[in-house]
């Protein structure tokens, strides 16, 4: 097992990438020398920071304690060289900065040179900077070097200062993060900035946005629009626009000024963390990508792919290797292998079509430590397991979900499931992890994620799966959807501020162990889908319970309008408190909070049918279960009263179950009455060894209720 070594920007694919000085140029190249069960270092950059800075949480702008850059173009039309006509453009492409970006029409008969200009209001000392970031879009394609972006000391854009060329091909009508970097200090005394066509332009219409003065790239504090940026040292952002100490997370190529997918955490001042791509690149296609390694590993050897190693040695792994593809249309690093076990870590991708291309069919993918910043989804989502192990999916766009994992019998075959653990998908366009049906051999892990202000559903499980330890919120459907299942059990799940439900169920039968839903919401914490069945299980819930807006603990359908009954929810410990029981159902709730049961029982249930609680379909609760000897008389004893005159019940055994009670449609049962506490017995003698359920029944009053309690004797 051997090391290789790649610097995508110095390396050299004439060399063997047997050690750091003889590193490779590209991926490709380092194919031809990796072997199963080899690492293949790449070099990356280490993360820098600046001062401090304020996240909100939900919000897509971030606040600096100290502006890093200086703003040369926010808002406003241009002024127009001849034959070229500048307008503040609001309308389709919308802007990346502000309320417009600057549109510069040429006409038919305008060539080369001046485009036009804008003043930048004072006299700008820009010495302390060396490059400048923008926003461009062209309305064709446009070659590389053809505009250039000058830096003027004059009020007119005529004395030009620092010459600034286009290095990169622009596509069609696609915003594109450029920053050109002069390598020297720029102009101690600007006035307007300029943009120049170098090649002919006729009839063409340039659009740009946000220019911004930015720092070395030598520099700890150099913020640009191809900057990624973090909270936490950990989960990294792109960068939509720069204006002093406002800076704005980005989503994607429409994403229009201040519309992105907000941060997501706890509001408040931390470290502003930064962090440079290691490779800049843009092509044509999402068929096109930076990076392409065709390369195999084997089972129990794969190639690891690994960022993030430090500029001098290659011997600390101090950072992350980022792949920015400028304008979202190309994609970063394809695993072309058709075998795969191939791991990649510390690969970090920023406005890519696809970060990684991945072959349906290939095995053994490992996707760690990572961030995909404003990317779309993997090319493909294999048929055969693939682990997740701590990947930030950041304001990402897909289909149906950004980890939309695919039905396979594969699976089966290689007793290997798709394991997702400690991710977060937050912002998507769509929903965060989808988990199909019919796959629960061996059973999917789902462990530690996140899946928060997504639009969808955060969690969509139809297969019972290993489910711990995650969290929904703001997403705009259910944070948990389980559907066409029975018997997935979750523990530790966190469900808040999501639309329609914090966690909803359609023909799911689930058990939680300890469930969060305490914000302050009119939605239904738990909903079972209309006209589909539902049943959970719940073991320490915290719900919210407040009054504005009035709580909804429950939404299980009602009868009355033809959906299915029989739903229920059954909570254990709720808020913590061992005295605190309720089952809620589509004819009533049941509760032993707050009841004091007969003296010397110290416990009881309280029975509270609703209006669809009839004499054929009660309110209904198995109150215990009772072993029967053959042909010996068991007589049942229980206390009982209603709340007040109103309601009708009774305490029943069903006949015809077993031989000797009952019979089919004729039942063991005795009356309730009374508002005090009355014992009440059943007898019955089974002429088979049965264990006979006993049930408490309550209709007609949805203003008052039954209340059973014990002691409870059992003479035989």
């Amino acid at each position: 097992m051997a090391t290789k070594y790649v610097d995508l920007n110095n390396g050299s694919d004439a060399n063997n990438g047997s050690s750091f000085a003889l590193r490779k140029k590209t991926l490709s190249s380092a194919v031809a020398v990796a072997a199963a069960g080899d690492t293949i270092r790449v070099m990356g950059k280490p993360s820098s920071s600046s001062g401090t800075a304020t996240w909100t949480n939900n919000s897509s702008l971030v606040t600096l304690s100290a502006a890093i850059g200086q703003l040369l173009y926010a808002d406003g039309a241009w002024t127009a060289a001849t034959n070229i006509t500048c307008t503040a453009n609001t309308t389709s492409p919308t802007p990346k900065q502000g309320s417009n970006s600057a549109k510069m029409a040429a006409n038919g008969t305008f060539t080369t040179g001046k485009v036009a200009h804008f003043p930048t209001g004072a006299a700008l000392n820009l010495s302390g900077f060396q490059q400048v970031t923008f926003w461009i879009q062209c309305s064709t394609t446009l070659a590389s070097g053809a505009l250039s972006l000058n830096l003027c000391s004059d009020t007119t854009g005529n004395t030009i200062v620092d010459t600034l060329t286009l290095n990169v091909a622009l596509g069609a009508n696609k915003w594109t993060a450029v920053t050109i970097n002069k390598g020297s200090a720029l102009g101690a005394s600007i006035q307007s900035v300029r943009l120049t066509a170098n090649t002919a332009i006729t009839s063409k219409n340039i659009l740009i946005d946000n220019v911004v003065a930015c720092k070395s790239t030598a520099s700890a504090d150099q913020l640009t629009l191809n900057t990624l940026i973090s909270p936490d040292n950990v989960t990294w952002y792109p960068v939509q626009s720069i204006n002093g100490t406002s800076v704005y997370i980005d989503a994607q190529q429409a994403t229009a000024a201040t519309a992105a997918k907000g941060y997501q955490g706890a509001t408040g001042s931390s470290t502003f963390y930064m962090l440079q791509p290691t490779q800049v690149s843009i092509n044509t296609a999402s068929s096109s990508y930076a990076q392409v390694f065709s390369g195999n590993g084997s089972a129990g050897s794969p190639i690891t792919i690994s960022g993030g190693w430090d500029t001098t040695a290659m011997t600390t792994q101090d950072g992350w290797t980022t792949i920015d593809m400028m304008d979202w249309t190309a994609s970063g690093l394809n695993l072309s292998g058709t075998t795969g076990y191939i791991t990649v870590d510390k690969f970090n991708f920023a406005r890519c079509a696809f970060p990684l291309g991945l072959v349906a069919n290939s095995k053994g993918y490992v996707y760690s430590n990572s961030s995909c910043a404003g990317t779309g989804s993997f090319s493909n989502m294999p048929t055969h397991g693939v682990t997740i192990t701590s990947v930030n999916f950041l304001n990402c766009s897909g289909a149906t979900a950004i980890l939309n994992i695919p039905q396979s019998t594969n699976y089966n075959t290689d007793q290997v499931n798709w394991n997702i653990s400690s991710t977060k998908v937050w912002g998507a366009s769509v929903g965060g992890i989808q988990v199909p049906s019919f796959i629960g051999s061996p059973a999917i892990t789902i462990s530690g994620c996140d899946c928060s202000g997504n639009s969808g559903n955060g969690f969509n499980v139809s297969s019972i799966c290993d489910f711990r330890n995650n969290t929904a919120k703001l997403n705009t459907s259910p944070g948990f959807y389980f559907q066409n299942m029975i018997g997935l059990v979750g523990y530790s799940l966190v469900a808040q501020n999501n639309t329609t439900a914090e966690v909803q169920l359609n023909n799911a039968d689930v058990e939680i162990y300890t469930l969060d839903t305490n914000f302050a919401s009119a939605n239904p914490q738990i909903n079972v889908l209309s006209g589909a069945v539902g049943k959970a299980v719940v073991y320490n819930w915290t719900q919210y319970t407040g009054g504005s807006p009035a709580a909804k603990l429950t939404s299980l359908g009602d009868p009355a309008t033809g959906e299915t009954a029989g739903n229920l929810v059954a909570s254990h410990k709720e808020g913590g408190n061992v005295a605190n029981n309720t089952i809620y159902t589509d004819y009533g709730n049941v509760t032993t909070t707050g009841v004091v049961g007969q003296s010397g029982s110290g416990i009881g249930w309280k029975l509270s049918p609703n209006v669809n609680a009839f004499a054929s379909s009660p309110l209904r609760l198995n109150i215990g279960k009772v072993a029967c000897p053959a042909n010996v008389q068991t007589t049942v004893t229980y206390y009982a009263k209603f709340s007040a005159a109103g309601p009708t019940g009774q305490l029943k055994v069903f006949g015809g179950r077993y031989a000797g009670v009952g019979s089919a449609g004729t039942d063991v049962s005795v009356s309730v009455s009374g508002t005090s506490w009355t014992q009440y017995s059943l007898s019955f003698t089974p002429t088979e060894t049965c264990v006979v359920d006993v049930f408490a029944e309550v209709w007609g009053s949805s203003a008052q209720n039954m209340q059973i309690s014990g002691p409870v004797t059992v003479v035989q």
